[in-house]
């Protein structure tokens, strides 16, 4: 999807505006192939959804695994989806790419835990998930200097919610990466010293 989606963009981004895939222009409509990846990462976010509702709806032992940032992430980011699409969201094209990227490593990570391998690089998945937020503030602020300084930009208030989605889902991953983490580094510093 990540591919798919930077072919399209480059394919649809109009010669005389190359930052098209960062700042649609005013009443730009949702279609052409980077829309539709856009209802393709919709589509796959619903299911994500589902199969979580299930999960909790089960009442299994896998639902009490679940934490408030799983459930979170899967319900709101279908809201967020749905904001591209409606409000044909500038900037969400990188969105796209770099989201489907971190997902390709940690379902490359899940993959190799289900057949029993269990890959040393665990919080890199976790270090990614955070350069990607940080990266998207830092994407948002040359989209913003498009807005203000041009005709302005395409679904800015579809992104307003993905910029507060964006920083709340940077929080919770700090959060449970100091906990997963940096607490037990610290716990195991502690430790030696004590040893």
């Amino acid at each position: 999807m990540a591919v798919a989606t930077t072919l399209s963009a480059l394919h649809q981004t109009p010669p005389y505006n190359p930052t098209w895939p960062i700042c649609f222009p005013p009443n730009t409509p949702a279609r052409g192939p980077t829309f539709f990846w856009a209802h393709v990462f919709y589509f796959s976010k619903l299911l994500e959804f589902i199969d979580t509702l299930l999960i909790l709806l089960s009442g299994s032992r896998g639902s009490r695994r679940l934490s408030f940032l799983h459930v979170y992430h899967h319900a709101a980011v279908v809201v967020m989806c749905y904001l591209w699409l409606a409000t044909s969201q500038s900037l969400f094209p990188v969105a796209l790419v770099t989201n489907a990227t971190v997902h390709v490593v940690m379902y490359g990570y899940y993959l190799l835990c289900a057949v029993g391998v269990r890959p040393w690089w665990k919080r890199l998945v976790t270090d990614f998930q955070i350069v990607q937020f940080v990266f998207s503030f830092v994407i948002s602020g040359w989209m913003l200097y498009y807005h203000f300084t041009g005709s302005g930009c395409e679904g800015i208030w579809g992104w307003c919610f993905n910029g507060v989605f964006n920083g709340s889902l940077l929080a919770l991953f700090v959060n449970f990466h100091l906990k997963n983490y940096a607490n037990k580094k610290k716990l195991s510093q502690d430790k030696d010293k004590r040893g």
